[in-house]
């Protein structure tokens, strides 16, 4: 990253602080227009239920769930739901884990200063984040209220963060690195959709995944049951190019090198490394064919909510 365009960074704090009920609210009221009794409701029920906005609004639309239409892509435009979601999932200490994670990752095996692509961030703090970690980043997320709130959290940077709202607009083969995290479970064709994003990676860079295709659950309706699948399986990404280098037991993430040619891939996991992520697949792909593996994953993740901070 050019020095100038890291300054801009580095002398910005983020925006707004998670941490303080009254600021997230006024931030959502200015972006949703909705009053802050409603928004603090709903930040409440999704405390106390993870997806409860989601749910409560699939269920108005009279969609069918885990179902893809064209009802489906308005409703991701259209909907202020996952806001809510999207809010409490970042105060959640296991995404905060993994963000980390992906970062002190990105910085030990790849270093500073590389583009960083990251597709379907929602409300940008994962790209805020990298970015004061010193990578050159560009977020790609489609148009909608999430994407408004990620440009007014970006507002500050002066343009240090590059917006996408379609593939048009990024760059091909450009990318060091491609970050892209609970995404593939949603979309309609998961092996056309991973073909784009090697197609934005360039030869040798990477691209960090993770997708719970499993989650076919009350509280996921828009994850697609056809996606299920997946679950566990790794050909879809190795059919592509892409060579599996490093990861975690459960898949979250995945770290995958771009391969061309004869080139070597640069693996760095151990016997035992290459072991656990073999048993987690296992494990996973139990969910091509049942929910119930997994139900304990709902309770799990609303363990790990954190409510704001208290008032003084």
């Amino acid at each position: 990253m050019p020095n100038s365009v890291q300054n801009n960074i580095d002398k910005f704090e983020f925006p707004i602080n998670l941490g303080n009920e009254d600021e997230v609210v006024q931030w959502i009221s200015d972006i949703t227009s909705k009053d802050e009794n409603t928004i603090r409701e709903n930040l409440r029920k999704e405390f106390e239920q993870s997806g409860a906005n989601v749910v409560e609004a699939f269920s108005e639309s009279k969609l069918e769930p885990y179902t893809w239409s064209k009802g489906l892509v308005e409703f991701y435009e259209k909907t202020d739901a996952f806001i809510y979601e999207l809010v409490l999932w970042n105060r959640n200490s296991i995404k905060r884990r993994m963000r980390s994670y992906i970062s002190k990752y990105i910085n030990e095996h790849e270093g500073n200063g590389k583009n960083v692509l990251c597709v379907g961030d929602g409300l940008g703090f994962d790209s805020f984040y990298f970015a004061q970690k010193g990578q050159n980043v560009t977020y790609y997320e489609v148009e909608g209220f999430s994407h408004r709130f990620a440009s007014r959290l970006f507002s500050p940077t002066e343009g240090a963060i590059k917006v996408a709202s379609k593939p048009e607009e990024i760059q091909k083969d450009n990318f060091d690195v491609v970050v892209c995290l609970d995404v593939l479970e949603h979309v309609k064709d998961v092996e056309a959709f991973i073909k784009q994003l090697v197609s934005f990676i360039r030869p040798g860079g990477i691209l960090i995944v993770h997708a719970p295709f499993y989650m076919i659950h009350p509280s996921n309706p828009t994850h697609l049951k056809e996606n299920r699948k997946y679950s566990g399986n790794l050909e879809i990404y190795r059919k592509f190019g892409l060579s599996l280098i490093n990861g975690k037991f459960f898949w979250n993430p995945l770290v995958f090198e771009k391969v061309v040619g004869e080139q070597k891939h640069k693996t760095q996991l151990s016997t035992w490394g290459n072991i656990a992520i073999k048993l987690g697949g296992l494990y996973l792909s139990l969910g091509r064919f049942s929910t119930l593996p997994f139900l304990w994953i709902d309770s799990y993740r609303k363990s790990h909510n954190r409510w704001f901070e208290e008032k003084e």
